[in-house]
């Protein structure tokens, strides 16, 4: 991955994240096609969990079934959500606040595997603060409203008993690297980031106040989702592109020194440090063996999505969930496939 670069898209008028594909093993469960289904995949965010599709892209395991993926960076999850509705994407691993969002709205999306279901933020405040409530009248700096860092935000706000917005004002600033100069720029007195940013932020004397990670919380930071038209038209494409995904997961908890060099390249980062934080907290962590959707996640975010929008009271998470393409990647045998050629992950 180390010729991966950002072009820019004057269709889409975004980064597009061009990663080489590497040629790899010929395994069984190969999906025999000559020529690749050509397909656009969005990510909402760069982070060593959505890093899993520059491993799916690197080791080639997106053309050993069947796909060629151009995958597309966007900022935050509310624009992937926009590009993925808009037919421009037609994969996009993004929060699930945003799908969940969308499917509120009357949008046609679903979410057909899930990724990560526990946050993985830190609350990056300045050595001098203590405590949430000292940041009361301040303002937090997240990527954007909508997104897996907003519902972060509102959730340590309100359990800390402020309101959001009133006491602590939420602050759309963008990417990781925008949030941690903010921050270093004395801008804002606290972001919320993510591995490596967290470690880099460390390093630079910043407290990690509140670890996310640590706290007992469900939520479906990151899934899979299609809308259900492209679901019905490319269902054969949804699940290959879940095995890609789900091969890379494997590849990723056993190959780690592979996996850490795409890991690299894909946050752009030598930080040693933090390259391993950031590895072993979603190969051993974040990152479950199996795609399937958590239920209780998204209750969880519909939960506080409520407060924002009554709808999401009324809102079944089941509704927008669709795991069975999972389940037929259990039933076919490609699951134990993995397990005999990869080893199983241990959490």
């Amino acid at each position: 991955m180390g010729g991966g670069v950002f072009t820019r898209s004057r269709r889409l008028g975004l980064c597009i994240l061009a990663l080489s594909v590497a040629p790899f093993l010929n395994l069984s469960f190969t999906h025999a096609q000559s020529s690749p289904n050509k397909i656009v995949l969005g990510i909402s965010t760069l982070t060593g969990s959505s890093a899993i599709l520059a491993v799916a892209q690197k080791a080639g395991f997106f053309e050993r079934h069947g796909l060629q993926g151009q995958i597309v960076y966007f900022s935050n999850g509310t624009i992937a959500a926009s590009a993925l509705l808009s037919g421009d994407v037609k994969i996009s691993l993004m929060s699930a606040n945003a799908t969940l969002a969308a499917a509120v709205a009357g949008a046609e999306v679903v979410q057909i595997g899930g990724l990560t279901n526990k946050l993985d933020y830190g609350l990056m405040v300045l050595p001098s603060v203590k405590s949430i409530q000292e940041l009361k009248g301040q303002s937090l700096g997240i990527a954007g409203f909508g997104g897996a860092s907003d519902f972060a935000a509102n959730y340590i706000i309100r359990k800390d008993g402020m309101i959001p917005g009133r006491d602590i004002i939420l602050m759309a600033v963008g990417g990781q690297q925008e949030r941690l100069t903010a921050l270093a720029s004395g801008k804002l007195k606290a972001v919320l980031l993510q591995p490596p940013f967290t470690k880099r932020a460390e390093k630079l004397g910043y407290r990690r106040l509140v670890d996310f990670a640590s706290l007992d919380l469900e939520f479906q930071t990151l899934g899979y989702a299609t809308t259900r038209s492209y679901l019905r038209a490319g269902r054969e494409a949804c699940l290959n592109f879940l095995k890609a995904a789900t091969e890379a997961t494997y590849y990723f908890k056993s190959h780690k020194n592979e996996s850490m060099k795409i890991l690299a390249a894909f946050l752009k980062t030598d930080d040693s440090d933090a390259l391993e934080e950031t590895y072993n907290l979603n190969a051993r962590y974040l990152i479950p063996e199996l795609p399937y959707s958590s239920v209780k996640g998204l209750q969880n975010t519909l939960e506080l999505m409520a407060y924002r929008n009554p709808k999401a009271r009324t809102q079944d998470p089941r509704e927008v969930i669709d795991d069975s393409l999972v389940k037929s990647m259990e039933e076919s045998g490609f699951i134990a496939y993995l397990r005999k050629t990869y080893g199983v992950p241990t959490r």
